[in-house]
């Protein structure tokens, strides 16, 4: 299943957490979306509901996150059989890739789970999430995971932002990237998608694009949260932001000539 990387027009990833965000990458003919349920811990694994929503709704490729919980990445046995459980279903309801990483606790990659996951589901897109960039060696990972059979790394290059991590993505590129796909992600922006892309020489991108959405229901309650967003006085639920996806798109198309 592994592809090299050319350098060719640039490929925009959209993640969604929920069916409006699916909506939306529909309506602006996204190339491509990561579905996820629960993007304030960083994504977790989409319920069946929204499964069967997103794949009505959206017709280009859907990559599924499947991760049980928050937190790290080293998972106990029962964690693991649930995660191939999510996979079979997943796959099952016409979703075209999975999400997923497994570690161990000194935060390598694990290779038993990983290796298992590519037997046990032999033709599916597989991609690294961003556990890559928990491993100590981001080379050796890279390594390991051609090994097992992926075929895609999101990254932001181990740093907490894809800004940070262009020169180590580049050389991530140098001396992988014609066994296995990266996928640059974290804060990537419509102010700073052109100096990301140039410099870290990655022609896939993952944006989330992220605003906050008030609910009515919680204005004025400060006695009750239930994981309530707060970002600039607002405070509410995530969702994606239309005008910062519009607004990366241009410049997208402006400056690389996709759609």
């Amino acid at each position: 299943m592994n592809t090299p990387q050319h350098h060719q027009a640039l490929h925009i990833e959209l993640c969604v957490g929920g069916i409006d965000d699916v909506q939306l990458a529909a309506e602006l003919q996204i190339e491509r979306i990561e579905l996820n349920c629960g993007m304030a811990v960083g994504g977790l694994t989409p319920p069946a509901g929204l499964v069967a929503a997103a794949r009505r709704i959206f017709s280009g490729p859907i990559i599924a996150m499947v991760r049980p919980r928050e937190a790290g990445f080293t998972y106990s046995e029962a964690e693991f059989t649930h995660m191939l459980d999510d996979c079979e279903f997943l796959l099952a309801a016409g979703i075209n890739g999975i999400a997923i990483g497994c570690l161990l606790p000194d935060g390598n990659i694990d290779l038993a789970r990983s290796t298992r996951v590519r037997r046990l589901f032999p033709t599916t897109t597989l991609v690294c999430h961003k556990a890559f960039d928990v491993t100590p060696d981001l080379q050796l990972a890279s390594q390991q995971l051609i090994d097992c059979g992926f075929d895609r790394i999101l990254t932001s290059g181990g740093c907490a932002a894809a800004i940070d991590g262009c020169r180590k993505i580049r050389s991530l590129l140098d001396a992988y990237g014609r066994q296995i796909e990266y996928v640059i992600g974290g804060g990537v922006r419509a102010h700073n998608l052109e100096l990301i892309v140039r410099e870290s020489g990655c022609d896939q991108v993952h944006t989330a694009a992220r605003g906050v959405v008030v609910d009515p229901s919680m204005n004025g309650n400060t006695t009750l949260d239930f994981g309530n967003i707060r970002e600039r006085e607002v405070s509410g639920y995530g969702a994606t932001d239309a005008w910062q996806l519009r607004e990366l798109l241009a410049i997208a198309s402006r400056v690389f000539g996709i759609r």
